[in-house]
């Protein structure tokens, strides 16, 4: 991972093999004084496992994409759950054949390259368990 800050925004760049949510983490720790912050990104994976939240039932449902895709955009946040870095990362994906594919973002293995602009917040965002949703959303 190489970071390159500027005064209100960081670029993080992925090399190929680097685990998206780990290396958020392991940014997320090593920036002190960071309370919250948005994402956004692009580049390519070499697999992904996505989510769709169903409602009704309360949970997940996760697909493994075990194969080369374009990252078209990636968005998020991060905020705090219990004193932790939590970040909440929605993708788009294409194929070869260019179809498209999204959802809640679980996994990601880079592939070619991950180009992640990351605008730190002023605001603590935590995030605290809804009875109605089963999700920790922000309060």
């Amino acid at each position: 991972m190489k970071r390159h800050d500027s005064h209100s925004s960081i670029l993080l760049i992925l090399e190929r093999g680097e685990e998206l949510q780990e290396s958020l983490q392991t940014f997320a720790l090593g920036s002190s004084g960071l309370e919250s912050a948005w994402l956004t990104g692009l580049g390519g994976a070499m697999s992904a496992t996505l989510g769709f939240y169903d409602f009704t039932a309360k949970s997940y449902i996760w697909k493994t994409f075990d194969e080369p895709l374009e990252i078209v955009s990636l968005t998020g946040n991060l905020s705090f759950v219990d004193g932790k870095p939590f970040w909440h990362i929605h993708g788009v994906f294409s194929d070869k054949n260019f179809a498209t594919v999204g959802g809640h973002v679980k996994e990601l293995t880079i592939g070619l390259t991950g180009e992640l602009y990351i605008t730190p917040l002023v605001v603590p965002l935590s995030r605290h368990g809804d009875d109605t949703t089963g999700l920790k959303l922000i309060g």
